[in-house]
This record gives C-alpha cells, sequence and structure tokens, in this order.
C-alpha cells in the first residue's frame, strides 16, 4: 500500500467530489479525459500492476454495462457508461492502495462515526485477505489430494471439500478475534487514538480546490446544457 501525504477526511472530500462530477457529465471526452488522469496518476504512484489486476475484475462488469446501455440507448450512452464505470471503480482503487485501514478508522472517529462501525470497516478491510490466503491454501491443498475443485460443473460436486475447511478456519478466526476484541476492552469508554489525524495545509487547499472546482464545472454544465 503506498503512503499518502494527505489526510483520509481531505481524500473523502476529494472522492466524492470526483464521483458526483463523474455521474454528472455525460459526455465522452470529459469520462476519457478524467480516466487520462487517473490512469496518469496510477502510473505517478506505480501502482500499474495492480490496476491491470483489479480491471481483469471489472472487466465483466465494464462489458455489462457497455452491452446494456447500448443496446437499450444509442452507442454514445453505452461508451460512457462504460468508461465511467471504470473511472469510479479506479478513483475507489487509488483511495483504498493509498489510505491504510487504521488511518482511515482513525479519520472517521474524528469525524464522529461510532467506533464499532469504524471497526467493521477497518477489519473487512484488513482480514478479507487473510480469507482469501486461507481459500488458497485450502485449494492447493485439495488440489495436491487430486480433488478437482479448479472450476467447471463437475467441480460443483466437490465443492464441500473447498467450502467446509473455509468455513471451519473462518469460524475459527471470528472466535479469535472475538476473544482479543474482549481482552483488548472492546467498546470502553474514553479511547484514545495512537495516531491521530490532523488536517495540514495541504488538506485545506485540497478540499477549498475540490470545492472550487466542482462549482465551477457544475455551473458550466448548467449554463451549457
Amino acid at each position: 500500500m503506498k503512503p499518502s501525504i494527505l489526510d483520509p477526511r481531505s481524500k473523502l472530500v476529494l472522492v466524492g467530489v470526483a464521483m458526483v462530477l463523474l455521474m454528472a457529465f455525460s459526455l465522452v471526452t470529459f469520462q476519457m479525459i478524467s480516466l487520462g488522469i487517473l490512469i496518469l496518476y496510477v502510473f505517478c504512484l506505480r501502482l500499474y500492476r495492480l490496476w491491470f489486476n483489479y480491471l481483469k475484475g471489472l472487466s465483466v462488469a465494464v462489458l455489462c454495462f457497455f452491452l446494456i446501455a447500448w443496446l437499450a440507448f444509442d452507442l454514445r450512452t453505452g461508451m460512457v457508461s462504460g468508461f465511467r464505470l471504470v473511472n469510479l471503480g479506479t478513483v475507489f482503487f487509488l483511495f483504498f492502495q493509498t489510505t491504510p485501514p487504521e488511518i482511515l478508522s482513525n479519520a472517521l472517529l474524528k469525524m464522529g462515526c461510532p467506533y464499532p462501525f469504524t471497526f467493521v470497516l477497518s477489519g473487512s478491510m484488513q482480514f478479507i485477505p487473510t480469507l482469501i490466503r486461507h481459500a488458497r491454501n485450502i485449494r492447493d491443498a485439495q488440489r495436491s489430494r487430486g480433488i478437482p475443485i479448479d472450476g467447471g460443473i463437475r467441480s460443483l460436486l466437490y465443492f464441500p471439500a473447498f467450502a467446509g475447511p473455509l468455513l471451519i478456519q473462518s469460524f475459527k478466526f471470528a472466535d479469535e478475534l472475538a476473544e482479543a476484541m474482549e481482552a483488548r476492552g472492546f467498546g470502553t469508554s474514553g479511547r484514545t487514538l495512537r495516531h491521530e489525524p490532523r488536517f495540514k495545509r495541504v488538506d485545506w487547499i485540497v478540499v477549498l480546490g475540490s470545492l472550487i472546482g466542482f462549482f465551477i464545472l457544475l455551473l458550466s454544465r448548467i449554463f451549457l446544457s
């Protein structure tokens, strides 16, 4: 995960502005320019390999959006829908790749969000990769035993050989996590933050610049429409 000099709260404002603008503008040129800016940012952060892998998983959804919008409306709408989904996915990809879960959780606490909510959010970001690693280990272990769970209709017959151990490990992991949370006084009052997020000058510049750019582009769309 690449570090970021921005506070998560300022990045949340930036993400919100980007989402609204990407949804508000239905011009192919705007979506293409936005994608070019995002790709430049991805390459500046040297996240292009992770981004390409991310696009592989997103490609089916993008193709479906494109085909549905094309068949239901026209080609231009299909292109806008496809580019828009890629842009929105890239925005969230950059946000989560540059924001560690614990820092995001601390920022949400400073914004007044309840601690259980922030814990569930940061915990899902941290522990889902752990469960994915468990699933891969189980798949490799069952493969070494000659159980065909690589895909296809035949693998459905052997799905319990994969789902059973994964569920057992997940329940065991959840039980250990609950015991650790109880031992550390989860939910008690008077909790302090080890790394307290603070707004810096660059964060105020990003927030003000995002809001100014948002109103300028929104007003230009209103007057040009």
